[in-house]
């Protein structure tokens, strides 16, 4: 059914479009005539219903109550205030450094102190054994994929957040509340990033995205959104010192373990809505890598850290998880601490509390496919039409190989049968099967459309035709995220309410300014990580040329991509996240079989990702779980008690087990506890993930509606790209696949069957003949691209 054309901002409250065009085979209109008469006499019996409740309702109320708006929240009272809440989400001003006055000696001899201690800290880093490259948490470390320009951006903010350490000492503890607040500027103290200095060049006005997301705000053109700067703090920090350590519980009492939280609460699965499919999750991981970065702390070198070493000295940035000596899992093999290292300082241009850094562009942009670094983006394209280099094998076209032994996924084994991971916009492509195939797709999408756009302008040169395909990918992406992902998770009413819902035709002005569309600590730490719950244990194959079902465990697809190489067959496409994250067993010899005993082989086991959050969340110093009830003006809990109303039964008895008080529940915990009583998320997770795709939304220059003369797309442009969805965009670009859902991330149904991926609606790119990308003037006499 097509939604009813509309002009306004806000669209009706009704299911995302998809329009089939008129190559729909008459089996199909006929199959959707009879649903469509089946859909009406459905719809006359609800209606019918809905009115005896609803005068029943009112007859039992004060005249002066308002009747209650009929959608999913009526069954969940604890979603009124998050239809009613205001976006973009402002938390308190950051508390007021506790010093009166700072004056020039104090600030010299800090920074003196601040030098010294990194020194002191290099030194202890030159001796230091990293970790071995086949364990579990080496992997884990090279995963997060941080770059080698990050270690001296890491070492200024620690020497700085040392300096500050040095300036308050003395200062009572009380009057520190978790934060000790935004100090004096640095002022040259230690040496800053561009962000901390005003920009000395005006931005190059563009109609494309610059590749690190400089010059999207052009009041704020170097910090916000921008690669490479820190996370956006909403609510203070709750640091046990005030200024970096770990988040500790009420009055300074240790947090119990992340991993006896995670096996005494989290659920080896989570009761989720059944018309959803994996695609949700797998969609929410790769727009996550899009926007989210979060880079870790690293030793000399760059070299990963080894924090559970007892025999030598330990890295500052070491946060181990200890494990119980009778775990359920890690007893046998007689394991009790978990690496973890915590998450690389950001120079902040204050002293004050750390922060955090996001590596990516805080902007919903296709980096995960072209990358955020302008020279990682040349070295994947192929240097003409426009087109992203590709491994070609028969009529097949894969991922570039990365040949790097180092980067975390290649094995000697399949290096040898000349198989490689894949090289891609982001260096995480190769965590699972389904996201390394997820970027193979929007690469061949970005050929696929370079292809098109140079059929129609032959005259273009290849960076024209890269930079306007390379447009179109990221509007598209945007537009699946708004109308297929983001209703999924929220709620249609919630997107309604809040302004998150796409418009049908024309251009929206909903762009402003003054949001900060950078990425929240909270949500890149905690809050945006509940897509880990969506993921199964086993994940279903079928072979295409035999029809034969399989399973593999998700584990066993973690940087093993090498199935994309089985190109004859297709490529074959959770609790085992919870023991056995980026597991690889690893045999001393050749001779030894699957039924060697454990003992006799290295790294046997993997990471708990249900403790990795946790942890995360307790290193960037995120407040309890009741502070983000209450910024989302939810009721904030103040008793075991009151969460009676607000988590599911199991979930709270088991808090009350292992938590010593409410306000010491983690976010992560505490928002998977909520009850969503028939949603996907409660009320604080559907409050906060709103809350930055709004931000993402509103705060974005290039946002691919915006009616700006000199970046829009033109009306019949426009309306070619709101054809786009994931299915068709898997459909167009995977030849072995005959049919899908219109909607892929939602299960087969009667709204929602299976038909020919011909039937499905594909953007027409006549509109962009001609009157392509064109070279003017702007008012100071400038060339720019437009």
């Amino acid at each position: 059914m097509q939604r009813a054309n509309t002009s306004e901002e806000r669209t009706p409250l009704v299911q995302p479009t998809y329009v089939f065009e008129s190559s729909i085979s008459r089996g199909y209109q006929k199959r959707l005539r009879k649903f469509q008469c089946a859909v009406c006499v459905i719809l006359i019996v609800v209606l019918s219903v809905t009115m005896l409740v609803t005068v029943g309702y009112n007859l039992t109320v004060d005249d002066t109550t308002e009747a209650p708006m009929i959608n999913l929240t009526a069954v969940n009272p604890d979603f009124q205030p998050i239809l009613k809440m205001s976006l973009p989400l402002e938390g308190p001003p950051p508390p007021e450094w506790p010093l009166e006055a700072t004056s020039t000696e104090d600030i010299a001899s800090a920074v003196a102190k601040g030098n010294a201690a990194l020194q002191k800290r290099r030194k202890m880093e030159s001796i230091l054994t990293p970790l071995d490259k086949d364990s579990p948490a080496s992997r884990a470390q090279r995963a997060a994929a941080t770059s080698a320009d990050i270690k001296p951006l890491a070492d200024v903010a620690y020497a700085a957040e040392q300096a500050t350490r040095s300036l308050i000492d003395g200062t009572n503890s009380s009057m520190l509340d978790g934060s000790v607040g935004i100090g004096p500027m640095i002022n040259g103290s230690f040496p800053e990033p561009p962000y901390c200095r005003p920009a000395t060049t005006p931005c190059e006005l563009s109609k494309y995205r610059a590749q690190d997301g400089s010059c999207n705000n052009l009041q704020n053109p170097l910090r916000w959104g921008v690669s490479n700067t820190p996370f956006r703090r909403v609510l203070p920090a709750s640091y046990g010192d005030g200024i970096s350590s770990p988040r500790t519980g009420v009055n300074g009492v240790m947090l119990p373990s992340a991993r006896d939280v995670s096996v005494t609460v989290h659920r080896p699965s989570y009761a989720h809505d059944s018309t959803l499919t994996v695609m949700l999750a797998v969609w929410g991981q790769f727009i996550d890598h899009d926007i989210t970065a979060t880079a870790l702390s690293k030793g000399e070198n760059s070299s990963s850290l080894q924090c559970c070493n007892s025999k030598g000295p330990v890295h500052p940035e070491c946060f181990p998880v200890p494990l119980d000596e009778e775990d359920p899992y890690y007893q046998d093999y007689n394991i009790t601490c978990m690496e973890f290292v915590r998450s690389a300082p950001a120079p902040t241009c204050h002293f004050g509390a750390r922060e955090q850094l996001n590596q990516a562009t805080a902007f919903l942009d296709a980096s995960a496919v072209y990358s955020f670094a302008e020279k990682k983006t040349w070295k994947l394209r192929e240097g003409t039409r426009g087109q992203l280099r590709m491994l070609r094998i028969g009529p097949w076209q894969l991922l570039p190989p990365s040949t790097d032994p180092n980067d975390g996924c290649n094995t000697v084994e399949m290096n040898a049968k000349g198989r490689y991971c894949f090289e891609s916009g982001d260096e995480r492509a190769n965590e699972n099967l389904h996201l390394t195939t997820m970027h193979l797709i929007w690469a061949r999408q970005h050929n696929r459309v370079a292809t098109e756009l140079i059929k129609l302008n032959q005259l273009w040169s290849d960076e024209m035709v890269f930079q306007e395909a390379r447009r179109i990918v990221g509007a598209q992406m945007q537009h699946i995220t708004y109308s297929e992902f983001l209703p999924a998770i929220l709620g249609v009413d919630v997107m309604w309410a809040l302004n998150l819902t796409l418009r049908s035709e024309g251009y929206s002005s909903i762009y402003d300014p003054s949001v900060d569309p950078s990425i929240a600590n909270h949500f890149a730490s905690s809050a945006f990580r509940f897509a880990h719950t969506l993921l199964p244990g086993l994940i279903h194959n079928v072979d295409v040329s035999t029809g034969t079902v399989s399973y593999t465990h998700l584990h066993e697809m973690l940087f093993n991509p090498f199935a994309l190489y089985n190109t004859d067959k297709g490529g074959k496409t959770c609790s085992k996240l919870s023991n056995h994250l980026f597991e690889r067993p690893i045999v001393i010899n050749t001779s030894i079989t699957t039924t060697t005993p454990r003992d006799t082989m290295l790294h046997p086991c993997g990471l708990d990702l249900v403790s990795l959050n946790i942890q995360r969340g307790r290193d960037h110093g995120l407040p309890s779980y009741p502070a983000w009830r209450e910024l989302c003006g939810l009721s904030r809990p103040k008793t075991f008690d009151d969460l009676k109303a607000i988590f599911d039964e199991l979930s709270l008895s088991r808090i009350c087990k292992i938590y010593q008080s409410v306000d010491d529940i983690d976010l992560y915990t505490g928002a998977l506890a909520e009850n969503p009583r028939g949603r996907l998320l409660g009320p604080t997770l559907t409050c906060l993930i709103a809350d930055q795709f709004y931000r993402l939304k509103v705060g974005d220059r290039f946002w691919y509606e915006t009616d700006d003369p000199e970046i829009r797309f033109t009306l019949e442009q426009l309306h070619e790209i709101r054809k786009t969805t994931l299915a068709g965009i898997i459909c167009a670009n995977e030849e072995l696949l005959d049919q899908a859902q219109p909607r892929v991330m939602e299960a087969l149904s009667a709204t929602n069957p299976l038909v020919d991926c011909k039937e499905l609606p594909q953007p027409d790119f006549t509109p962009w003949k001609e009157g392509g990308p064109k070279e003017t003037k702007n008012k100071k006499g400038k060339k720019s691209r437009l």
